[in-house]
């Protein structure tokens, strides 16, 4: 069966659209082609809170991404095209100088290394990082392939929050580190939480309590129906920066993020997930 749909950065949006009030500003940030951001805008336009002011309309290749899956499995994936990097540095006098930043590596390219530290430096705001496929080359076959970051420890000092699946955490290092082990190591830097999310069994998040090292764990809720997993981590990402942004506690941010997320898989099409939510 072949199915054509959105991915990635709509996740994201459809994940704050849920937890956010009326009075919040979201301001995405990413280029689109104008057919497909009259698609999106359709998904969107009944939030107000969503702001489209910083979306670049473009000629340039989208990220076009074949997923193959055995079942609930994604096999592999492999690439079409990607989308140019963000240009943050040229949007600077339109972002205000608070702005809370949720940066999610979709296709692995949106931003470099200088660019995260041009935010870090120029905003006041908290940054949420998903690593996500900047854990992952691509291969002459345009197919995903993982390799280890060898400045992670950089990329993390700059963000308050990031966040990892299991085998995105596994191949990040070159070290063979265990989970705690490498959650140690990246909250020696200025970074204070790592997320690790782990699919069907919920997500574990790391932090400093007092100079303690702690974690806290969380689990799906039970019996829910299986339709698709696509967009889960992005979707728990979204809720977690968004309560966190907000000053929740960390336990609220991880237990709200699972439960959302893990719901998500019980609806199949992306433009049906927000009345999924509204019905409930």
């Amino acid at each position: 069966q072949i199915i054509q749909s959105y991915g990635g950065i709509i996740y994201s949006l459809i994940g704050l659209s849920i937890v956010s009030n009326k009075q919040d500003e979201i301001y995405p940030l990413f280029q689109i082609s104008s057919e497909h951001f009259e698609k999106y805008l359709t998904i969107l336009k009944s939030y107000p809170q969503i702001k489209l002011d910083l979306i670049e309309i473009s000629n340039s290749p989208m990220n076009i991404v074949h997923l193959f899956f055995d079942g609930e499995q994604l096999n592999f994936e492999c690439y079409q095209s990607t989308a140019p990097k963000i240009q943050i540095k040229k949007l600077f006098d339109k972002i205000p100088e608070d702005t809370n930043f949720l940066i999610n590596m979709i296709s692995g390219f949106e931003i470099e290394f200088e660019d995260l530290k041009f935010i870090r430096k120029n905003f006041t705001g908290k940054i949420y990082f998903d690593f996500h496929t900047l854990t992952r080359g691509i291969n002459e076959e345009g197919k995903r392939v993982y390799r280890p970051i060898k400045n992670w420890k950089e990329w993390v000092s700059l963000c308050d929050v990031f966040q990892l699946n299991e085998i995105e955490r596994e191949n990040l290092t070159e070290e063979n580190l265990s989970e705690i082990e490498f959650a140690k190591e990246a909250l020696q830097t200025d970074c204070k939480i790592v997320n690790i999310t782990k699919g069907s069994k919920g997500a574990t998040t790391y932090f400093k309590e007092n100079d303690d090292f702690k974690s806290i764990s969380a689990e799906p809720e039970k019996n829910l129906i299986f339709k698709s997993n696509v967009g889960c981590g992005d979707i728990f990402g979204a809720v977690f920066s968004y309560n966190y942004f907000r000053n929740e506690k960390i336990e609220t941010c991880l237990k709200e993020a699972v439960r959302i997320s893990s719901q998500r898989i019980e609806v199949e099409k992306v433009e049906f997930i927000i009345n999924h939510f509204r019905s409930k």
